[in-house]
């Protein structure tokens, strides 16, 4: 098929839609299909702009006020979307939020195209009761609008899913899962080789617990609590990858280390020379991260709200309450040489590469976009 898909956002703006959409595009052209790759300029050092991968001016302004996902292009864009859409045989866009993803899928709705809409998160606190009510209303009327118009919506993590078909009134009929996957050939176990030199490479202290976070500098990723741990544990060593809102270098602390965006090699080099990985987030689907730094050998340290978008194996996953007291004490609970164990990193590794594949999950939407054909 010739297939257009669509995200609000392209690396280096670090997240988990990005980093789905990057791994699906390529799942999908290793089974010979078309793909092109609609997304906005931001941020601006992205990749260039290319026939399959299409990036439209945009401004950012909520998200760098309101850490709202939702960037604002102009309504002339709308010809140029109406002949995309036209011109490709079925369209799988991300995010119900307002932007080019959801701008798309309205007018593949409007054509009769094929149309899976993935929304991968939920309802998440926005610091102004107007604001999460706008959004809960914006959200739910989507989901409403593409499932009754002949779309199928789909999400990545299941707690998202119940909470969606039990506030928005959906047809259960019209809603799958697409889950989240993993790039097998980019990621994969780090031997014991490998871990002493990209310790090295990082500058790594052996006789301190070093923690790491990979994702945007959101509150709603736990920033705020990663704070307050960091400031309660000052001999652990924190790793910050990425970049957004905040800004954990002003909060001064020596023990932790701000990196923004790396590249996929360098990513797999941290999570494989990092003790464990923390993600006290909430309001998601099921971050891809989590099955990154598994599948390459490093325990997750994740809040109850996070570990409920999979809500399997619990005993694979530390698991903590979100906030700065329980995610304090565990991390000082944590035995180093267990975190480094060989065969306990080697059996995560396992774990993940037998659970989370984005080219199994890439099918399930190929299977999905036929069905509507």
């Amino acid at each position: 098929m010739k297939l257009l898909t669509v995200s609000n956002y392209q690396p280096p703006h670090m997240g988990g839609i990005e980093f789905a959409v990057d791994s699906l595009k390529r799942c999908w052209e290793h089974d010979g299909h078309d793909v092109t790759w609609l997304t906005t300029d931001l941020p601006r050092s992205g990749q260039p702009a290319t026939t399959d991968n299409i990036r439209i001016p945009a401004w950012n302004f909520l998200e760098e006020r309101f850490q709202i996902n939702t960037p604002i292009v102009s309504p002339a864009r709308w010809f140029q979307f109406r002949e995309l859409v036209r011109s490709h045989d079925a369209i799988n866009t991300h995010s119900l939020a307002p932007g080019p993803a959801l701008a798309v899928m309205l007018e593949a709705l409007r054509q009769r195209k094929p149309v899976v809409a993935t929304q991968h998160v939920g309802v998440i606190s926005l610091g102004s009761s107007v604001l999460s009510r706008l959004q809960e209303q914006v959200l739910t009327r989507m989901a409403r609008k593409v499932t009754q118009q002949g779309g199928i919506l789909t999400f990545v993590g299941q707690a998202v899913r119940d909470w969606f078909l039990e506030h928005a009134g959906i047809d259960a009929s019209r809603v799958h899962m697409t889950p989240a996957g993993i790039d097998q050939h980019t990621y994969h176990f780090v031997n014991e080789t490998e871990r002493t030199d990209f310790r090295q490479t990082w500058n790594l202290n052996q006789n301190t617990l070093n923690v790491l976070f990979v994702g945007r500098f959101y509150e709603k990723k736990g920033l705020p609590v990663i704070r307050k741990v960091a400031e309660r544990m000052p001999d652990m060593r924190f790793t910050l990858v990425g970049g957004g809102a905040l800004d954990p270098a002003a909060w001064q602390l020596p023990n932790v280390h701000v990196i923004p965006f790396v590249s996929n090699a360098d990513l797999r080099e941290l999570y494989g020379c990092h003790d464990v990985f923390l993600m006290p987030s909430h309001g998601e689907g099921w971050p891809a991260v989590i099955p990154q730094a598994m599948i390459c050998g490093l325990p997750c340290m994740i809040s109850e709200d996070c570990f409920e978008g999979y809500n399997r194996d619990r005993d694979r996953f530390y698991v903590a309450r979100r906030d700065a007291s329980s995610v304090a004490e565990m991390l000082k609970g944590l035995r180093i040489e267990q975190l480094r164990s060989p065969e306990w990193r080697r059996n995560l590794s396992e774990y993940a590469a037998a659970t989370w594949d984005w080219q199994r999950t890439a099918r399930i939407y190929i299977d999905l976009l036929e069905s509507l054909r």
